[in-house]
Parts: structure tokens; sequence; C-alpha cells
């Protein structure tokens, strides 16, 4: 039988959660299990079969899984088992593009990323089960939609089927865990405590555009005791790419700056992840990069903005809060300062240290 729930439709908007008043009639059917030969276990059309099946949804349909921001679509086994163990709290949709069932619960799911969106120790992901199969096989789904719950590297919980109920109940159950534990113990779950990665910075990889000549990625490597890591140069744009060693996820940007030249502190900035950037030498050896100050940020495999107020440069420092969802596992960043304090396109921008919180990947 189906049952008829009312779903509220979230969305996001730079940065920000808002939350919509507007809900939607859903009809949530359950989803069944599936033998090793494809075949349903009940004929009852009520969901969808297992990983390998060749059942498709009519052609007159067209069948979308949502994906929301608030998320992140885990595409290989090596993306999973870096998510698996660095998330305090791991849950994930696994889901097929033709499985009505799965389009049903989407908005559901989005809509509990978004209230979790927040928080660094929570990650929802959705994994493709026919562009993911060694993911979904290594999880052993045989039926879609199936939900699995992480917790430190291990799988604790798993719901099958569109049942919006038993989800939301078990997602409710798992998130308030973490809360209840605190960031503290939290990331001990997940690994060791958050702290600078700085000292994973890979100096000589790392590239300025639109510095001035006193600004060096060594400098936010190791900062200065005085003067400033970046500066621009005639305006207040200046583009920054940080690669790390190894893979990394980092849960805050920390910017300081001079309290007593506020007005140069950076008020709009955007951060990009894994941004390839392509390293060329001509005869003479000398180096030519393909970084662009509006171009590159579009190669970006996730990106997060900020909008920065005076009254958040606590004592000249302010920390910009990045998505788990968004920033989990990366082996680079792109952070382009877009405007300062100032309001002034013409006036510079001044950083005196750049720090990256969180967790080795």
């Amino acid at each position: 039988m189906s049952r008829i729930i009312a779903v509220a439709a979230g969305k996001t908007h730079a940065g920000k959660r808002e939350q919509s008043a507007h809900t939607t009639n859903v009809i949530v059917k359950d989803s069944v299990d599936v033998g090793e030969d494809g075949k349903r276990k009940n004929q009852e059309d009520l969901g969808c079969p297992g990983v390998g099946s060749t059942t498709t949804s009519p052609p007159t349909t067209t069948q979308t899984q949502t994906n929301t921001s608030t998320m992140i679509e885990i595409k290989s086994l090596s993306q999973f088992n870096t998510l698996k163990t660095s998330s305090p709290l791991l849950i994930i949709d696994f889901y097929a593009t033709w499985c009505g069932p799965c389009k049903v619960i989407s908005p559901a799911f989005s809509k509990f990323a978004t209230q979790h969106a927040a928080s660094p120790s929570i990650v929802f992901a959705q994994v493709d089960v026919d562009k993911a199969k060694d993911v979904s096989q290594q999880c052993g789904i045989t039926a879609m939609p199936t939900f699995q719950f992480y917790r430190g590297g291990k799988r604790v919980d798993e719901v099958k089927g569109a049942d919006v109920q038993q989800l939301g109940t078990k997602v409710g159950y798992y998130t308030g865990l973490v809360a209840k534990e605190g960031p503290a113990t939290a990331a001990k779950v997940g690994g060791t405590a958050p702290g600078s990665l700085r000292g994973l910075i890979n100096v000589e990889g790392g590239r300025l555009l639109g510095n001035s000549i006193m600004s060096s990625v060594r400098n936010i490597a190791s900062p200065p005791p005085a003067g400033y890591a970046v500066t621009s140069t005639s305006g207040a744009r200046v583009l920054i790419y940080i690669p790390f060693t190894q893979a990394v996820t980092p849960s805050h940007l920390k910017i300081t700056v001079d309290k007593a030249a506020q007005q140069n502190a950076p008020s709009r900035i955007q951060i990009g992840t894994n941004v390839p950037v392509k390293f060329t030498k001509n005869e003479e050896g000398v180096e030519f990069n393909d970084l662009d100050m509006e171009a590159s940020l579009a190669k970006a495999e996730n990106t997060q903005a900020f909008n920065v107020f005076s009254d958040e440069y606590v004592d000249g420092v302010a920390e910009l809060k990045m998505k788990a969802s968004k920033f989990t596992g990366i082996k680079s960043l792109l952070i382009r300062v877009d405007a300062n304090l100032s309001g002034e396109d013409t006036k510079i921008s001044k950083i005196k240290t750049l720090d990256f919180i969180g967790l080795k990947a």
C-alpha cells in the first residue's frame, strides 16, 4: 500500500540555507529485495531490482536523482574509503537513475542533508550504482534505494526501501549522537583532532595570481613575523592556488588581517576544490601555467562562496566554516578574493595569515 507523505522543500543560497514553507505530497513505496538472478522476490511493483538488472523505467518517463550542493557524489572506491574513514558520520544513498522509488525519496534525503549542512562532522553522499559498481558491490547493495550509515570507518546501520519515516528516524538518531558527543569526540571517531594543515602545503606547487611581489605561497605555509602573507597588486582581487602533499579534509578557513587596516580585509571569497592546473616551460625554461582569474574556478569539483562582514573579524580573525560534503579528501584548494571591506574595486586586499584547519584524510 502506498503512503502519502508531505516533504518540505529546501534550498541553499550563497552558503546559507533557506527553508521553504512549500510542501509536496509524495507517494512513498517500499523497495523489494532481489535474488542473484536480478529477479524480484516479490512481483508487486513496489521498488527497483538490484545492481546489474536490465529493468528500466518506461522510455517516456525522465527520472533524475536530486544531487544538491549539500551532498557529495561518490564516484570511486578510493573516494568512498577516504570518506568512510575521515567522516565521523557518513550517510550514503545508493540509487539508480531509472529507479522510481529512488526519485520519490530523493527530495527527503536532500532535505536531511540540507538540515545538517552546517556540521563538519556529518557527511551526506550518494552513489549511482550503475556508475560506481565497485562501491555498490563492496557495500553489498542488492536493491535500491538503500541507505547506509558509517561511523569510524564501519557500517553501523542500513535502511532499505523508500521509507521516509524510517530513514528520518535513523538520521535523527545518528546525527543526534554526533551532536551530543561534540567536536572532540567526533574527531576521535573520524581520525585525529582537527589542526592546522599548513604543514601539508606543497609550497613548490602553489601559485598566486594578481598578487604583489612580496606575497608568496611560502608566506602562507610559514607566516612572516611581520607584514602580510598575501596582498593583491592593483585591485581587490587575488587568486591563491594551494596544493597539498596528501589528501586533506579542511573544515575551516582561518583569515587574519590587520585590525588597523580592516578596510583591506577580504569580504567576498570563493573557494574551489581539486582544480587542475597545467604547467609548461618554454625553451628558455620560463614557466607558464593556465591559472585564470575568471575561468579556473569553473573547473573546480566543488565550490563554496562566502560573504564576510566586518563584525565577523573578531580581533582581526575570521573563521569560515567549509561544508564537509564539499571538502572531504581534497588534494588542492583554489581561493579567490573578489572584494574587500572598503567596497572599492581599486582598493588592494591584504591578508596577514591564511590557515586551513582540518584533518588528514
